[in-house]
């Protein structure tokens, strides 16, 4: 008895493999786009929050910019001083659009112009929006 496998086996399994990644290929790509927007959107609320506390405890105004490339708060006072920098989400490959690219949070953790300032996170079909109040406060909507 001969052991091993005709070419006509081989070729009906790679044409099944085909099939299976034809259909999951797409799918993939999409999971790695809403992992990337989700990765970007837990940094610039870390980053919001971070920054929030801070004008807090500190008892002074901050300065949020958001760009692509870096996000950056500053300590506002007579000479602005930068005290918390991070990459922006052009790192994850995810584009980033701003209402407002500086938003100022008071001391006591109110926005100051910031009422309804949005930040909208986008790579591929996956996208999540950010909105800001005038409390403060940073939710998805």
């Amino acid at each position: 008895m001969r052991r091993g496998v005709t070419l006509l086996e081989v070729v009906a399994v790679l044409a099944v493999v085909g099939v299976v990644l034809a259909i999951t290929a797409p799918r993939l790509a999409s999971w790695k786009d809403r992992l990337a927007v989700e990765r970007a959107t837990g940094e610039i609320v870390s980053f919001y929050w971070q920054a929030r506390t801070s004008a807090i405890f500190r008892g002074t105004r901050v300065r949020l910019t958001f760009g692509g490339d870096s996000l950056q708060a500053s300590f506002e006072g007579v000479t602005d001083s930068i005290f918390l920098t991070r990459p922006g989400p052009r790192r994850h490959k995810v584009s980033l659009i701003v209402s407002r690219p500086v938003i100022r949070i008071y001391a006591n953790g109110f926005g100051l112009g910031a009422a309804s300032s949005k930040i909208v996170l986008r790579r591929g079909v996956a996208a999540v929006a950010l909105a800001t109040s005038r409390r403060g406060g940073l939710e998805r909507g």
